[in-house]
């Protein structure tokens, strides 16, 4: 199994809209994205995707499988993600989380992010909070 593949089934598994094969491919090779994976047994069992432009960096996408879930694997995506994007000179990371999602809420607030505000019905069925972090 390639690496696109296995990050794509990590995606499968832990959204209920994923992206596509072919989204995924376009995002991980793009010129100003950054990746970073974690492996279990020999496969990639989480990923977080972001992107640096002109001094500003924004994660579009964490994932674990369920099964490696509350093990610190997301926490240690985070930290490796941004100092990828500090070596781009990234000044700031920001993202948006669905407000009922208050587990990455409040992983990202432990790690230092901060709310900005909130944009209605940005999802279907949730509002976003948009939060950024000092790199």
């Amino acid at each position: 199994m390639s690496k696109i593949d296995e990050i794509y089934y990590v995606e499968q598994s832990s959204f209920a809209d994923p992206w596509t094969k072919e989204m995924l491919e376009s995002e991980i090779g793009g010129e100003f994205s950054v990746l970073v994976t974690e492996s279990a047994g020999g496969k990639i069992c989480a990923y977080a995707i972001g992107r640096v432009v002109a001094g500003e960096a924004e994660l579009f996408k964490i994932a674990v499988m369920p099964e490696h879930r509350r093990k610190g694997i997301a926490e240690k995506l985070l930290i490796s993600l941004h100092e990828l994007m500090r070596e781009r000179d990234a000044e700031y990371c920001f993202l948006e989380v669905r407000k009922k999602n208050t587990a990455a809420v409040m992983l990202y607030e432990k790690l230092g992010y901060e709310s900005l505000r909130e944009i209605p019905r940005y999802y279907p069925d949730d509002d976003a909070v948009v939060m950024r972090y000092v790199l």
